[in-house]
């Protein structure tokens, strides 16, 4: 074939698809950080965009602590935290020192939590008032009942130590007129609410007002006993144990009442009245006026008084506390 070299072409042949000529370079393109978006963070699949579309990036300079290279999504879950992680709390947790520095600092702060609260309240003693079991409790509430029908009222004693109440049906405990103090407050919200009388602030009007006149009771009693200067065993524990046994007598005389009404209620609170009395003097008389002890005329009338009037006292704070609840 006859090649022509006459027929040349004229004016400049022209590309079609050639980026370092045609068109000028796009202001967007000349920008570092958005050349840096489009080499690293939106590359094209096959020329083609990405399916999200190209995100605008923010014009002029990159903001303050912005690292292009660092990806801005959060880390998979692959990639480990040190210390953002609960795993970490968990094993920081559960080294031996870690564990033994915890159970030492707990075993301190019990212990001066025990040290504190030795100092106001005697653990020591109350341990004593409250080692019973069922045969005691069975047998005290018997005493407590009939007491007409025992015979031997001394407390025995091993070691210049009274037994326990466990061991001896004589000694007091706190047991029983505590589960019978908490007794009398549900027994008096079941007749008030049996009358349609029940309130939350009438039962904790009633509760304030028995703690109060039990404390005031146990005050005056400890303070006649300094102030008549009575040598005696007794101890503020054992008139609060003493003048515990009344809410006995209370919770029955309130839960016949629900049967018999107040025939039922007076019976029962006369009864036990007595029976109260009876076992209180013959109690305290061997505690104030012990056997073998040689007073005189005016000591042992003193000493008299204080039993008679403690035995006495009872029968009239249990109807203070039963009688607007029938």
């Amino acid at each position: 074939m006859n090649y022509n070299h006459s027929n040349a072409r004229r004016g400049k042949p022209k590309r079609l698809l050639d980026p370092s000529a045609g068109s000028p370079t796009p202001p967007m393109a000349q920008n570092p950080y958005v050349q840096s978006m489009y080499n690293q963070q939106m590359p094209l699949n096959n020329g083609s965009m990405s399916e999200y579309g190209f995100p605008m990036p923010p014009q002029g300079p990159p903001p303050y602590g912005y690292n292009p290279q660092m990806p801005s999504y959060p880390p998979s879950e692959s990639q480990p935290t040190e210390f953002t992680s609960p795993q970490f709390s968990t094993q920081f947790l559960a080294q031996p020192v870690v564990t033994d520095m915890a159970i030492q600092y707990g075993n301190a702060l019990v212990g001066t939590g025990k040290q504190h609260l030795a100092k106001y309240v005697p653990i020591t003693a109350l341990k004593y008032y409250f080692a019973v079991n069922t045969d005691y409790v069975f047998a005290k509430l018997m005493l407590l009942f009939f007491p007409f029908v025992h015979k031997d009222w001394s407390v025995k004693y091993e070691q210049d130590v009274p037994l326990q109440p466990r061991y001896e049906t004589n000694a007091p405990d706190m047991y029983i007129p505590t589960m019978a103090f908490f007794t009398y407050i549900a027994v008096a919200g079941l007749v008030l609410g049996m009358q349609e009388r029940f309130t939350p602030e009438h039962l904790g009007i009633l509760a304030t007002s028995a703690l109060g006149w039990g404390l005031s009771e146990m005050l005056v009693f400890i303070a006649s006993l300094y102030g008549l200067n009575l040598q005696s065993s007794l101890t503020a524990l054992d008139l609060l144990a003493y003048c515990g046994y009344k809410y006995v007598g209370i919770n029955t005389a309130l839960l016949i009442s629900l049967i018999f009404r107040k025939f039922g209620y007076y019976i029962m609170l006369l009864y036990f009245s007595a029976s109260i009395g009876i076992f209180l003097m013959r109690s305290l008389k061997l505690r104030v006026i012990p056997q073998g002890h040689s007073y005189t005329a005016s000591g042992n009338k003193q000493r008299l008084f204080y039993v008679l009037a403690l035995a006495g006292i009872q029968p009239v704070l249990m109807w203070w506390l039963s009688y607007d609840l029938i």
